[in-house]
């Protein structure tokens, strides 16, 4: 079962680089789902509506200067999650990081030798890339949390839910247990044990464990069940429960694996769940390190408590639904919520449903507990537009809402060169096109281009989110997915959407593919935000034996640190250091031209296709259109790299 995500809050104009732009609707194209087929699975067949815009405006276009990132686990199996991921990373207040992944080098469908992958930063160094899982078994879906002063705790799954738990981060033996599984409980059938687990840790020393888990009955229709468990005293005992959810009887059959994360911050608790066709996006806060729970609804679902097999009021042909959620809590108590949006079907009665893929469900929604209501509908008595980036136009075609950057976090970034027009969705999509119709690269991201949303919180209230988007601006038969971070000051209400993302101008990344993000929750410093995610040299997901899937290759998790320093704070002073080009013609032959927005001294690169400089070109831009002469060039392709105000982008250009 997978879906896909999007969250709201108010339509209101902003950043006058973005716009509104009228589309045209095209043909549909519909996936269908089953929520009886297992997880990491789909049943799914052909189509996916698109909407595709008339016209781009140009952009102002800005780069993370200076980031930091560092290589630190490398793995073949690059499946994470079956829904987002959360829970992967935690910083200390001296800087320090803990971060794990789900470990293989097998190579195979079968990866015998798959655990937790586990690297630590001690504030100065990272420690050696690991070579092995840290288990003895046979695990997967880790998560990690500080315990203790100095301490920290994993869990993963095997045939059961384990902990592994030392005093002394990155150093030392593990101590190995397993939380007790749910037997008893009322109404859980027998034999059930608890897997993919989410861990956090809360309390003035880090000293309460909080697990989120979950079941699936394949013996029952594939019934799901969701579980929290509680240790106050170093995992020697636990509570083990349905938790919050239970109060409203949604803990069973209405949200899946890997539909949720946790989030602490002192005694406050947040436990996030979406993503379930059937259920809200909610979220339960504690601020007595789970004691006592109050339930909030990000997003309202119009269909909660139908019964999809049998009652046809449960029936629609368009709702847009969260898939993707990410959630953090502030030192105050406040949960803040990124979650990426997608436009469902259930057109017929029983548990599968369709989903439409393509980039008009795009986009990042943002949701607080401080807004005490859920998203409100963007059409007025529409329940099913709460999370809609598109709207309907006055005439034919549809409305990009763009510069609601209130509402949203976060969208396919548009580029100065690309008009929406000439988007083609076979590459936002791939798997839909490949050998044998697989479609099971798209179902990990649930049918929405911008997905794996993050979002984190500084001591001062400053939030950032990151997410894996579309990259228009680098060459292939596909469009490959690339890190971008949004930021959100303390005060404002509207994110700074960046139009840019991580390898713009990095051969390094020239041909990796970023998925899987995830971020420390709470970071150390005010306004340094630190994100991982896997950077892929191949497309797809390597975990079975579909088209996408059985292309194994060296996956590698990076972890980065960005500044809000480094991301634009109005839209005043990014146009004032940044330029907007354009380098044409392509292909071209003895000249091309960069327009420039305005005077700046710039540095125009040519690489080659093996990554060496091949021509560097001292340039003093002025207003209009810039020659440079390629005639020392041979015949080929380059990448042309501009920088110029600290502003910097990479085209391919081919001379011939």
């Amino acid at each position: 079962m997978k879906k896909v995500l999007l969250l709201s809050l108010g339509l209101a104009m902003g950043f006058s680089a973005f716009a509104q732009k009228t589309v045209v609707k095209q043909e549909l194209n519909k996936r269908t789902v089953t929520k009886g087929a297992a997880f990491g699975t789909e049943m799914v067949t052909n189509t996916a509506e698109t909407f595709a815009p008339k016209t781009q405006q140009s952009v102002v276009t800005n780069r993370y200067t200076n980031r930091e990132e560092s290589e630190v686990i490398h793995t073949m199996y690059d499946l994470q999650s079956n829904s987002y991921l959360a829970n992967r990373m935690y910083q200390r207040n001296n800087g320090a990081i803990g971060v794990v992944t789900n470990f293989s080098m097998d190579g195979t469908a079968g990866a015998g030798d798959r655990g937790t992958g586990y690297n630590y930063y001690d504030g100065s160094e990272w420690g050696e890339m690991p070579e092995a899982r840290i288990e003895a078994e046979r695990t997967g879906w880790p998560s990690i949390a500080p315990w203790g002063a100095e301490g920290e705790i994993i869990v993963n799954h095997s045939a059961r839910v384990n902990y592994y738990i030392r005093e002394k981060a990155g150093e030392g033996e593990w101590t190995i247990g397993e939380i007790p599984d749910a037997t008893g409980l009322e109404g859980l059938p027998a034999g059930l044990t608890m897997t993919w687990p989410r861990v956090a840790t809360s309390g003035a020393n880090n000293d309460v464990i909080h697990v989120l888990a979950a079941a699936q009955d394949a013996n029952d229709g594939n019934t799901s069940y969701q579980f929290y468990a509680r240790s106050t005293d170093g995992a020697q005992t636990w509570e083990v429960s349905y938790g919050p959810l239970a109060e409203d009887g949604d803990h069973i059959n209405i949200y899946s694996a890997d539909d949720y994360a946790i989030a602490t911050n002192g005694d406050n608790v947040a436990l996030l769940y979406c993503g379930g066709i059937m259920g809200h996006a909610v979220v339960y806060l504690s601020n007595d390190n789970g004691l006592t729970w109050e339930r909030h609804i990000a997003w309202e679902n119009p269909y909660h408590g139908y019964d999809f097999e049998t009652d046809e009021a449960s029936l629609f042909d368009k709702l847009y639904m969260p898939g993707h959620g990410s959630v953090a809590i502030d030192k105050d108590g406040v949960a803040h919520v990124a979650m990426n949006a997608g436009l469902m079907a259930h057109d017929e009665l029983g548990l599968s449903w369709g989903v439409y893929s393509s980039y008009q469900t795009d986009g990042i929604a943002y949701w607080n507990s401080a807004m005490g209501q859920p998203l409100q509908p963007v059409i007025e008595g529409d329940n099913h537009s709460a999370l809609q980036l598109w709207l309907p136009a006055e005439e034919e075609g549809y409305v990009f809402m763009s510069a609601d950057s209130v509402r949203f976090c976060g969208w396919i970034p548009p580029h100065p060169e690309t008009y929406w027009s000439e988007i083609d969705e076979a590459k936002v999509f791939w798997g839909s096109t490949v050998e044998g119709q697989a479609g099971d690269y798209l179902s990990q991201f649930g049918g929405c281009a911008s997905a794996y949303p993050s979002i984190t919180v500084d001591s001062e209230g400053n939030l950032a989110v990151a997410y894996s988007s579309i990259d228009l601006t680098r060459v292939g038969d596909y469009y490959f997915r690339t890190p971008y971070v949004s930021y959100l000051p303390k005060g404002e209400t509207q994110w700074i959407i960046a139009p840019d993302n991580f390898f713009s101008d990095e051969f390094l990344h020239m041909y990796d593919e970023a998925t899987c993000i995830s971020a420390v929750p709470n970071p150390a410093v005010s306004g340094e935000f630190v994100f991982s995610y896997i950077a892929d040299p191949e497309f797809g997901f390597a975990y079975g034996t579909a088209p996408s899937q059985a292309e194994y290759s060296e996956n590698i998790l990076y972890v980065g640190k960005i500044s809000s320093e480094y991301i634009p704070i109005s839209v005043d002073e990014q146009i004032e250091r940044d330029v907007v080009y354009n380098v044409y013609p392509n292909p071209a032959s003895e000249m091309i031209f960069v327009s420039s927005s305005m005077d700046a001294d710039a540095t125009v690169t040519f690489t080659n296709l093996a990554g060496q400089t091949v021509k560097v070109v001292n340039a003093n831009l002025t207003t209009g259109e810039n020659g440079i002469s390629i005639n020392d060039l041979n015949s080929g392709i380059y990448f042309c790299t501009v920088k110029a105000n600290g502003y910097s982008h990479t085209s391919k250009v081919v001379v011939k």
